[in-house]
């Protein structure tokens, strides 16, 4: 079977001497994963650079009726999130934004155009962000929630104590829970890890076998 559609690159992982595997949320089939050859050769005219986390492909792939994974056959680059590499603080966020996508998009194995719409608009916005970018994971962990069915409707689903209405976090969390697109504001690191400490709380009450956000350890040194 052969498929054309767009797809957001989540992250691939080293195969064999000079292959990798892509995991992929496409557009048209949900979440895939995608082997390609070769690229890692010296001889290769293909970058591997095009496969970072978070860009945007168009690609053609083949499947045999047996096999578990797509060949990918083209791709054109429809997106490339050039800030997240250039930026340490970005790759810290888009590292902690692929690691809870890929602990959460293994099931999305059909399409789903909301959830893709979604997630390629947030990654054009951050991309665009130059400054006041360092609460898009909570904002984007808040919203991605409502996709995975577990809409979080109010501060008080995240919080496991009553919080006086007027303290900082509260106000935090509640702009977030009511905007309807990222907002920039200046904040403080201590904030901003405390409320991503209760977001991803009420993930764990959610998921089964969440387990435990690895890159939390980067973000916390990377906005000391």
């Amino acid at each position: 079977m052969i498929i054309k559609t767009e797809g957001i690159v989540i992250n691939y992982i080293k195969y064999k001497e000079s292959s990798i595997i892509i995991r992929i949320l496409t557009e048209k089939y949900g979440f895939q994963s995608f082997l390609l050859n070769g690229v890692r050769s010296v001889r290769s005219k293909k970058s591997i650079g095009n496969f970072q986390s978070l860009n945007v492909l168009e690609l053609v792939a083949y499947k045999s009726p047996k096999a578990d994974i797509y060949r990918l056959n083209e791709f054109k680059i429809l997106h490339l999130a050039t800030s997240f590499q250039l930026n340490f603080k970005k790759s810290a966020i888009v590292m902690f934004c692929t690691e809870l996508l890929s602990k959460t998009l293994f099931h999305e194995r059909t399409e789903n155009r909301n959830l893709y719409q979604f997630l390629k608009n947030e990654i054009i916005i951050f991309d665009k962000l130059k400054v006041e970018f360092e609460s898009f994971h909570i904002y984007f962990a808040i919203k991605y929630a409502s996709y995975l069915g577990f809409f979080i409707k109010s501060v008080e689903l995240l919080l496991p104590f009553k919080e006086n209405l007027s303290s900082p976090l509260y106000i935090y969390l509640k702009n977030i829970i009511r905007s309807e697109h990222y907002i920039s504001e200046p904040t403080t690191g201590t904030l901003r890890s405390t409320a991503l400490k209760h977001v991803i709380n009420y993930y764990s009450l959610h998921l089964e076998n969440f387990g435990e956000i690895k890159s939390l350890r980067i973000l916390s040194q990377v906005f000391k």
